[in-house]
């Protein structure tokens, strides 16, 4: 049996220093691209026999073949030998070992440069899939806080100082339109993700009758990109796109925890961690400490670097491939994998955290509604500035509680209540985002089905 070697060995040595530098720790990576490589490389063996390239025989053996590669990396038993480089190279190396010559000929038409931009574009795929399905528990758990505690009064603060009324649900409300946000830059990113980059080579088309349609539609993308020389170019580019919602759906939620640490201090006691969120102190006794809100923010943090570095990565590279690229995996994988984490234990947190009405209500003074006072002269025809300075000279001199005494009892019963008609738009929203999503999971997971029946929706990968 021949030794293993890499795709580009044309026999001369290299050093090896320099072969661990350029391999990098792509076997490590890589190991979350298997089953999408092993999709790819379906999708392609067919394509190839479609094509006259592989007979059917031979198509079907290597069908075979990866089909029992993937469920062996589902089982953690497929590795990636340090020299063999990467996802790629093992997996044909495999296939040959267990195939012969049909193995040795699947990379027929194409180069590492467009299989790792399928493998990629799969996983993208679904983890963006996945990144809707979290949006949507995150939006479930939201909405029941706000139907359960929604009317709760609330002080609303700008500039971190007691600012007007608002209440639990319009807090609440907040983040759920920020998640409504994020779940629309999902799907958009999805749609960019929607074709296919196989069959185009190392960026400038392959010579032989490969039907990139037919293979197109094998993967469940509804089209081919049709530029070979931009399947590149769009690496790192649509990685970035995807870590960018990503990043921002970790800011709505590193925004709601300060929110969290804050309102949960001693001094505000306005809500609580439920106690099993909460972790203790070595040394003193007393202590729930908020750990989990403090991370959550620290998370989203490192979570805007991911972004921030694929941006770095891509600056000043000139058209078509460069190894450069090679290194946007790392940041891709652990967002993906992080933003999973993130978003579901936010998700229990926002179930779970208790609320103390007094503490809020006690928080409710008079001088919140001083706008609600100046506006509603407004109403009678004053002009707002000086509506505005006869209520400021009120505050000033004390009256304005006196002033406003039977007023001040309708405003705290109605002001700052989230309007029904707005989370009724929400639900609407809501509604037609899923059916959106699951339209879309319908038709990739078919088609993923139908290349590989053993794994049709994979973990996200090895821990």
């Amino acid at each position: 049996m021949t030794t293993p070697q890499r795709l580009w060995d044309k026999g001369i040595p290299v050093d090896d220093r320099v072969h661990r530098f350029t391999v990098g720790d792509d076997p490590l990576w890589d190991r979350y691209l298997v089953h999408w490589d092993c999709l790819g490389s379906a999708a392609h063996a067919l394509t190839l026999a479609r094509a006259g390239l592989l007979s059917a025989a031979d198509c079907d053996g290597v069908l075979a073949a990866l089909a029992d590669i993937d469920a062996e990396d589902r089982a953690g038993r497929f590795t990636i030998p340090l020299e063999l480089e990467d996802v790629h190279t093992a997996l044909e190396t495999e296939l040959t070992r267990r195939c012969g010559d049909a193995g040795a000929r699947i990379h027929t038409g194409r180069s590492r440069n467009d299989q790792v931009a399928t493998a990629v574009r799969l996983f993208l795929r679904h983890h963006t899939l996945a990144l809707c399905d979290d949006l949507a528990a995150l939006l479930a758990a939201t909405l029941e806080r706000i139907d359960r505690d929604g009317r709760t009064p609330m002080p609303g603060y700008t500039h971190m100082q007691p600012a007007m009324p608002s209440s639990v649900g319009l807090w609440l409300h907040a983040v759920a339109e920020a998640a409504l946000e994020q779940w629309h830059a999902a799907l958009t990113v999805l749609h960019r993700l929607d074709a296919c980059p196989l069959g185009t080579g190392a960026g400038y088309g392959v010579p032989l009758p490969l039907d990139r349609p037919y293979t197109a539609a094998l993967l469940g993308f509804s089209r081919v990109q049709r530029n070979p020389i931009d399947v590149q170019n769009s690496r790192g580019r649509l990685e970035t796109a995807f870590v960018r919602v990503v990043a921002d759906t970790a800011g709505l939620l590193d925004r709601f925890a300060s929110d969290l640490l804050l309102f949960s201090t001693a001094e505000f006691g306005f809500f609580t961690l439920a106690p099993a969120h909460t972790t203790g102190s070595s040394l003193m006794p007393q202590k729930l400490n908020p750990d989990v809100l403090e991370l959550m923010r620290a998370r989203a943090a490192r979570l805007r670097s991911r972004a921030a570095e694929l941006d770095g990565l891509q600056a000043r590279l000139p058209s078509g491939y460069a190894r450069d690229l090679q290194l946007t995996k790392e940041p891709t994988i652990r967002a993906a994998l992080e933003i999973h984490e993130l978003v579901t234990v936010a998700t229990a947190v926002i179930r779970e955290f208790a609320i103390h009405p007094q503490r809020l209500a006690a928080a409710l003074r008079p001088e919140l509604y001083a706008t609600h006072a100046a506006l509603e002269l407004v109403q009678r025809g004053v002009p707002f500035r000086a509506a505005y300075q006869r209520i400021a000279a009120l505050l000033a001199g004390g009256q304005f509680e006196a002033e406003y005494e039977n007023a001040l009892a309708d405003w705290r019963a109605t002001a700052g209540r989230l309007p029904p008609a707005d989370l009724a738009a929400v639900r609407a929203e809501i509604h037609a985002l899923a059916e959106r999503t699951a339209a879309e999971r319908r038709r990739v997971t078919a088609a993923e089905a139908s290349l590989l029946p053993s794994r049709a929706a994979p973990e996200a990968g090895p821990a």
